[in-house]
């Protein structure tokens, strides 16, 4: 099973590697700087906005839905139909409810209109995510991995013509941007849609009722924790627009460090959406999990570390190189802010682990519990410090949580972590510190001092077996065999 997740990690990495890292910083990055802080920040608040309430476009039929087709394909058949109904009931109900709070929230008619376009592209994302729980599920995840980047590789296409065309280069605006967006999601529902559509035979010929109900009180615990979650993670951008006098521009401050921690978000991301369907299939088959565990969330440590650590001592370099006005300030945030990346990434495997394992009251006490934690500190912080406050808030309360969920995966799995296990972590994170402070030593430009501590760490991970490179190479010598 480890050497399944490991080859599909990789092809997943490489898709993702080509197209994502071109959006975040030839296409995003690029808008933020043409249309200004201000008008981004705005945008950034409004697209935090219509995530608040996102969960009812879902309502954990996902990852509900997930984890039923893994453990059994002729799920699929039998939920797809309901499913699709109920789905398009829950996005009438996300578009009046988004919509009758923005209102009462105080927002202008442009506001509102924004929000209207960002609300659709949620709808339609909602639509695309549900379709690759079906793929995913399947175990088709070289698919999937494809689907995964096909809405950013046809807005990347839409974006260039936009911002150097000159029939647009000059008028572009940030509703251009959101539209190719738009654009890009909806083919990319279609061809998600067509890719189940070829694998789906109906069982259930009309939709019941009685399913649908079922469905909906199994899939509701993961509907509250997506909710609470969400809350957690992206009423920060809400709050400083809302509380702060210069709000937009503080928002739109913190947004341009929040789109490198969503960029390396996306990479754990990956990792659970493989995770999913083999820890579901394995703890049903009551195959044993520790090792393909230990495995991912060495590997997903070893990563985050590496890059939370160089993004923090380079933080002031990285942020001039991609902000026409960025100052320290805005690097403060954004060194703080991919620390917080590590907690995160052992949060995508262990939530994942518990999720698969049906623990849903476990992972909602702990997503009640971060989210009180989270509001609360954005309260006192947010005033005080600004963006930063929001920073030094989402790091606490990331940590917190990331070392909850390992308790409560620990003692429900019994996992094998012993102290030689504890040696290499520290040893690692030891020379990733002596390295890093090393490369800055090195008289050469900080481009090269950053790619040579990156290959240092790296090495370092390997010199502590946290990289298996012999097994990697393996794995993919038999994958090339087969």
């Amino acid at each position: 099973m480890r050497k399944k997740f490991a080859t599909n990690l990789i092809f997943l990495f490489a898709v993702n590697l080509i197209v994502k890292p071109f959006w975040i910083f030839g296409i995003d990055r690029v808008v933020q700087n043409k249309i200004g802080t201000v008008d981004y920040g705005l945008y950034f608040a409004l697209f935090n906005y219509s995530f608040l309430f996102n969960i009812i476009l879902d309502f954990g039929i996902n990852n509900f839905n997930n984890r039923a087709v893994s453990r059994n394909s002729k799920r699929l058949g039998e939920y797809f139909l309901n499913l699709v109904v109920i789905k398009f009931f829950l996005a009438l109900v996300y578009f009046s409810l988004t919509f009758l709070s923005a209102y009462w929230s105080g927002y202008n008619e442009l506001q509102l209109k924004m929000l209207l376009a960002l609300v659709v592209n949620q709808i339609l994302l909602s639509a695309i995510l549900y379709f690759r729980s079906n793929i995913a599920a399947l175990q088709l995840f070289k698919t999937d991995s494809v689907v995964s980047i096909l809405d950013r590789l046809l807005t990347i296409l839409f974006c260039l013509a936009l911002l150097y065309y000159p029939a647009f280069k000059d008028s572009f605006s940030i509703m251009h941007f959101i539209y190719a967006q738009t654009a890009a999601l909806f083919i990319t529902a279609l061809v998600a849609a067509f890719i189940v559509g070829k694998r789906v035979v109906v069982r259930v010929k009309i939709w019941q009722l009685k399913l649908t109900r079922k469905i909906l009180l199994k899939s509701a615990p993961f509907a509250l924790l997506a909710l609470l979650m969400g809350i957690y993670y992206r009423i920060d951008g809400v709050m400083i627009e809302r509380m702060l006098p210069d709000g937009k521009n503080e928002a739109g401050i913190y947004a341009a460090s929040f789109r490198l921690l969503d960029a390396a978000n996306q990479f754990g991301f990956l990792f659970a959406t493989l995770l999913l369907p083999l820890f579901a299939s394995m703890i049903r088959k009551k195959e044993n999990i520790n090792e393909l565990v230990k495995f991912s969330s060495e590997l997903m440590l070893v990563l985050s570390i590496i890059a939370a650590g160089n993004c923090y001592f380079f933080r002031n370099e990285i942020m001039s190189l991609l902000y026409q006005h960025s100052t320290t300030y805005w690097a403060e945030i954004f060194g703080w802010l991919m620390i917080t990346f590590v907690p995160m990434s052992s949060v995508y495997i262990f939530g994942t682990l518990l999720t698969a394992h049906g623990s849903l009251k476990i992972l909602n006490s702990i997503a009640v519990g971060g989210m009180l934690l989270n509001v609360c500190l954005n309260l006192f912080l947010i005033p005080a410090y600004g963006a930063l406050g929001a920073t030094y808030a989402t790091l606490l309360t990331q940590l917190i949580a990331a070392l909850i969920h390992f308790i409560a995966a620990h003692r429900q799995f019994n996992l094998n972590y012993d102290r030689t296990d504890a040696f290499k972590i520290f040893g690692f994170i030891i020379g990733s510190v002596v390295v890093i402070f090393t490369a800055l030593k090195i008289p050469v430009g900080w481009m090269t001092e950053f790619m040579i501590s990156i290959a240092g760490c790296l090495l370092i991970a390997v010199v502590f077996k946290l990289i298996p490179i012999s097994k990697l190479t393996a794995i993919l010598r038999t994958k090339a065999a087969s």
